[in-house]
């Protein structure tokens, strides 16, 4: 006699998180790699995604020097649109390099402040200058089933 078993597999709908750019894709700095001497801290306006309204402002502090040094990368998104963006990261360019992203980390208050430090890297003779990108991201659900 033969048995038979049924085996019941549920598929249960998950949720799957994408992530969209909120910010224009150009909100970008260029930090000097290799200077000789630490320079002041280099900013821009951050923009919505069309370029035309003026959503936050991004720092690199110092925003320039020798290889080696610690920048801190500060991004302040304003009151209004705080609560749309979930997650902040910075892709950076270098010549000869490639591009690398980091998260930022994000202040705990929950108030549209992240943070990060990066250091420079390279020979000790190398100047060069990095362009840093920053990306704004909102988080977008959807369902998807198994």
């Amino acid at each position: 006699m033969r048995w038979l078993v049924f085996v019941l597999v549920g598929c249960d709908d998950t949720t799957t998180t994408s992530w969209e750019q909120y910010n224009a894709e150009g909100d970008s700095v260029t930090v000097a790699v290799g200077a000789a001497e630490l320079s002041a801290a280099v900013s821009t306006t951050l923009h919505s995604s069309t370029g035309e309204v003026e959503i936050g402002t991004a720092s690199v502090d110092p925003g320039g020097g020798p290889i080696g040094t610690t920048h801190t990368v500060l991004v302040s998104v304003t009151d209004t649109y705080a609560a749309d963006v979930d997650r902040v990261s910075v892709r950076t360019t270098s010549e000869g390099r490639g591009e690398d992203e980091y998260d930022l980390d994000a202040d705990s208050t929950g108030t549209g402040i992240f943070k990060k430090e990066l250091v420079t890297h390279g020979s000790e003779t190398e100047t060069r200058e990095d362009t840093l990108t920053f990306r704004l991201w909102t988080a977008v659900e959807s369902d998807s089933a198994d």
